[in-house]
């Protein structure tokens, strides 16, 4: 007798295993351009992209949980890029200070990664918008004022994916897994922890005196490029260099195109952001492509120039991909046997 199929599993292995997931997508966009057209009809461009640009980043967290609460990643990446925000204002990025603590956080950021992808994601989020709004730094006034925007879009993403979710509660389930088991090789963490620092610090030094208009994106690059083993490093380098180059000069090319035509670079706004919450389980240089083309988009938008961006974007990303594969060349990836406890870090459960 033939049995019937088991819808559960079905569902299950549609999240897990289907490289595009529309449905989630779906619930992930809206906050965005809502956010953007607000922004326009008050006079707040720039704050309108700002905040829609937070909502992005909040709302790849309705794919994860944390601590295995369903919103615990939105909820985590919120309240702390919007203290982010604040505090990467005010120290900005031309003093010691910023420098110091951006590649402490970095060193912690890549600790977390060899221990729990869940809250290394959450982490990742804060520290990236760190970087950024140093780059923008200013007064107590204009911390306020980028906390605030990066609050208001997290919250937007929040209550709009919650919303939703009560209405279509399959789209909502987690399709990213935690299944990193957690190292116990010492060596290795320690190792890894200073080249992430090694290569924050260094793009920051690096990219402040060229006056990039995008500057935060080397060291943002740096960090995520960089992996436990070389042969990772590799492959996710040549990935997001291939990736952002493609998305700016493909989201570049439609603004110039576009000019003049806010409602037409909305349009293109959303269906890039869509592509990168679908596309998050698929091949990581198209998963950075759209990302790039998002936040291009996002950018002329808020009312700058879209070819100076798009260039400068390159460049940082070209100078923070470099550096590295670089480091991880030179910096050991492991330190002396000796010094390590055992598991080699980046094994994953199989069942």
């Amino acid at each position: 007798m033939k049995q019937a199929p088991n819808w559960t599993t079905l569902t299950f292995q549609r999240q897990h295993f289907d490289p595009f997931h529309w449905r989630e997508a779906a619930l992930c966009v809206p906050a965005m351009p809502i956010l953007i057209l607000l922004g326009q009809a008050f006079g707040w461009a720039a704050g309108g992209a700002v905040a829609a640009g937070a909502a992005f980043a909040v709302g790849f967290g309705a794919a994860r949980e944390l601590g295995g609460r369903r919103w615990g990643a939105m909820i985590g990446a919120l309240v702390g890029m919007t203290i982010a925000a604040f505090l990467g204002t005010v120290l900005g990025q031309h003093s010691l200070v910023f420098l110091m603590t951006a590649a402490a956080a970095a060193a912690g950021c890549a600790a977390l990664a060899l221990r729990d992808e869940d809250l290394w994601w959450v982490v990742l989020q804060v520290v990236i918008i760190y970087f950024v709004a140093g780059y923008y730094e200013g007064h107590a006034a204009a911390a306020a004022w980028r906390g605030g925007m990066v609050a208001v879009g997290g919250v937007a993403e929040l209550a709009t994916v919650w919303a939703l979710a009560r209405f279509f509660p399959g789209a909502a389930a987690p399709i990213i897994v935690n299944t990193l088991k957690p190292s116990t090789d010492r060596g290795l963490l320690v190792a890894h922890m200073l080249r992430a620092a090694l290569c924050v610090g260094g793009s920051i030094l690096l990219i402040v005196p060229l006056h990039l208009a995008n500057g935060y994106w080397a060291p943002m690059t740096a960090l995520i490029v960089l992996k436990p083993r070389l042969h990772e490093t590799r492959i996710r380098g040549l990935a997001r260099l291939g990736g952002t180059i493609g998305g700016c000069i493909i989201a570049t090319l439609f603004s110039l195109a576009c000019r003049g035509q806010p409602a037409l670079l909305l349009i293109g706004m959303t269906v890039a952001a869509g592509a990168a919450f679908a596309l998050q389980k698929a091949h990581y240089a198209a998963l950075t492509a759209s990302i790039t083309a998002t936040v291009v988009l996002l950018i002329s938008l808020g009312e700058t120039s879209p070819i100076a961006n798009a260039e400068h974007r390159v460049i940082a990303t070209l100078i923070g991909g470099v550096l590295a594969l670089v480091v991880a060349l030179v910096v050991p990836h492991s330190l002396p046997r000796s010094f390590s406890l055992g598991d080699r870090v980046g094994i994953r459960r199989t069942s």
